[in-house]
């Protein structure tokens, strides 16, 4: 009996000299390695431990589950009570539980059956789990092609290869380790080699990090992509529950939800108030209401979000394309579907027009519609609004800038009459210009009168009738009220018709007379390098972040085309108007104009989507795009 009483003693003795304990002095055995100076820090922290005779063994295999409770530590997440462990080789007594579930909760762990915590974890899962813990895994599919020095980069799958990338390539790295040949993703990282990896994460956290790339896209177009920062405060995800265009209607479900005891609150994005309930700390329970919702017939999303947007620096994320007119490319404005104003996604836009690449356009309504000005191979599709700015596009690929007013008359013989809109909804004592592309027919009312315009002449009047064909070789002029007058006493059958439609310039900017493309936005962000702004936006629109799309011009001539995520905590932040117009002089633009943004902005390379666009259905219909193609056009 005493035998084995010491015996069991021995080895538990043994046992407890081969855990790590905490210690705030630099361990013996890491002077002169690769990584001393990282793992002094996570000793120094108490992140990574030493052992009882002061070792910390860097050459030794580091287990899964230590790998994990080091980095939950080193970002500072707040570790919970294990209530129901995700693995079955996990019990809620494990000393890292509550590590492991912190990391499933946040996404850093993928789910599954097992989690094999006393395992050495391999190389290539501590790199995937501390992109994912600093909030970098979109950037890994974008990066996956990107050269590696190492000989056996070209058997490992794209998601790995880009897992890779984004380690090294971050300023300060990740992943930062003596020169090798191979990578060996499969291998047990060791605990030095861990240490090194973790204290990059804690770097990043408590410092900063950069992610910068330029790539070229063709000759003339480069793609300049770059990441900051890291979101230093725990996200909350929501379930979205209905999108109004009526606050009222939105704020009926709110308050349905608030009765049921569930916490909810009301959203403003692009139009639509967006009822959203709970307050979730991780993505499981925020699916688990998700799903009960949804058997309920709820339209659910899980959302993550912040309590605040403002308050925290970052991380934000922005993809530029650089285009050079000088080298044979410009931009140009292309319609949803080509042949009718029908929203299709930028992507599909970029397919069609064989573009180089290409960005969401202008702002457009809930109908498809088209806001401001919006000019395509010279023809005007839709008239600008004098208040907004407006962005030309010359022959010679030149863009201008301004807020311009349409000339937009009908000619009859002597007679002429203003037309107040193109392609769009018909008010009150409005005469309105209905091209091909906007429909097949007006679809207008009866309370007005339309003239059908082939080849220049009338060819019939239809009065309180509406919704007039719309012949594919001419046009229709729609009247209500003194605009029906005017049509009916002045456009017979027979008659002569010459449109005239002209972009002015009230600044007298010559260059207008020769664009023959134009798209709207606003408001005027850049002129000769100072940041405008104005033009009427409500301050939520202009003081708050959201995903941006801006237009801008560089002192040498080059295009920018700039796309800004948001409304992506652990991804993207997004921008004020300010914050972009900071960003669009640092890639050196003088002159720029803010576009459709929100769950619009999207930009696309090779027929590739290259950012990650906030709609919770993803990538957006939009009205028209800005496609990159060469000179001589889409």
């Amino acid at each position: 009996m005493r035998v084995v009483l010491l015996i069991s003693l021995l080895i538990a003795l043994i046992a407890t000299a081969l855990q790590p304990v905490a210690h705030g002095q630099a361990a013996d055995d890491v002077a002169g390695h690769w990584a001393e100076e990282r793992i002094s820090v996570l000793v120094r922290r108490g992140i990574a431990p030493r052992f009882p005779d002061l070792s910390f063994r860097p050459q030794d295999q580091l287990s899964r589950a230590e790998y994990v409770r080091w980095l939950i530590t080193a970002i500072g997440l707040e570790v919970r009570p294990v209530v129901t462990p995700s693995f079955v080789d996990v019990l809620a007594s494990h000393p890292a539980a509550p590590f492991i579930e912190t990391a499933v909760g946040q996404g850093i762990i993928p789910r599954a059956l097992s989690f094999l915590p006393d395992v050495p974890v391999t190389r290539i899962d501590a790199v995937g789990m501390a992109v994912r813990a600093i909030g970098y895994t979109f950037e890994a599919t974008v990066f996956a092609m990107q050269p590696l020095p190492f000989e056996d980069a070209a058997t490992l799958p794209d998601p790995v290869r880009g897992m890779i990338a984004v380690a090294q390539l971050t300023e300060p790295a990740l992943l930062r380790e003596p020169a090798a040949a191979a990578f060996r993703p499969q291998e047990p990282m060791t605990r030095g080699e861990g240490a090194s990896l973790v204290g990059g994460v804690l770097l990043a956290v408590e410092n900063g990090l950069l992610l910068h790339s330029t790539t070229p896209v063709a000759g003339g177009v480069n793609l300049v992509i770059e990441k900051r920062g890291v979101l230093r405060m725990p996200a909350l995800w929501r379930v979205q529950v209905g999108a109004f265009t009526s606050e009222a209607n939105a704020e009926r479900l709110a308050s349905r939800m608030r009765e049921r005891g569930m916490p909810a609150v009301v959203d403003f994005q692009d139009g639509f108030h967006k009822v959203r309930v709970g307050s979730f700390s991780t993505s499981a329970e925020a699916t688990a209401a998700k799903e009960q919702l949804g058997r309920e017939g709820y339209p659910t999303f899980v959302v993550q979000t912040l309590r605040s947007f403002e308050s925290i620096a970052g991380p934000s994320r922005e993809a530029a394309l650089l285009v050079d007119p000088a080298l044979g490319v410009t931009i140009a404005p292309a319609l949803g579907d080509g042949g009718r104003m029908r929203p299709q996604r930028t992507s599909a836009i970029s397919r069609r027009t064989r573009a180089l690449a290409a960005t969401n356009g202008g702002f457009f309504a809930a109908s498809g519609d088209p806001l401001g000005c919006l000019m395509i191979a010279g023809e005007v599709l839709s008239e600008p609004d004098p208040f907004r700015s407006c962005a030309g596009i010359t022959r010679e690929g030149t863009v201008v800038f301004d807020r311009v007013t349409g000339e937009l008359l009908v000619i009859a013989g002597e007679a002429s009459g203003r037309i107040d809109g193109i392609n769009r909804l018909r008010r009150a004592d409005e005469l309105i210009l209905y091209r091909p592309l906007y429909e097949g027919t007006t679809r207008t009312n009866t309370f007005g009168v339309e003239a059908v315009v082939v080849n220049g002449v009338v060819t019939q009047v239809r009065d309180q009738r509406g919704n007039t064909p719309i012949p594919r070789d001419g046009l229709v002029l729609s009247g209500h009220g003194r605009a029906r007058q005017w049509i009916l006493s002045t456009l017979q059958p027979g008659a002569h018709v010459v449109v005239h439609t002209e972009f002015v310039s009230p600044s007298g900017d010559a260059r207008w007379q020769q664009v023959i493309h134009a798209v709207g936005g606003g408001p005027r962000l850049l002129r000769a390098g100072q940041f405008v702004g104005g033009e009427g936006f409500l301050p939520s629109f202009t003081d708050r972040r959201h995903p941006r799309t801006a237009l801008g011009v560089l002192e040498d001539g080059r295009i920018v085309l700039l796309v800004v995520d948001g409304r992506q905590p652990t991804h993207s932040l997004g921008m004020t108007l300010f914050e972009l117009a900071v960003a669009l002089r640092r890639l050196g633009a003088v002159e720029a104009i803010n576009l459709d943004g929100g769950g619009s902005s999207t930009l696309v390379v090779g027929g590739r989507v290259v950012n990650l666009p906030s709609d919770e259905t993803g990538e957006r219909p939009v009205a028209d795009a800005l496609v990159v193609v060469p000179a001589q056009g889409p």
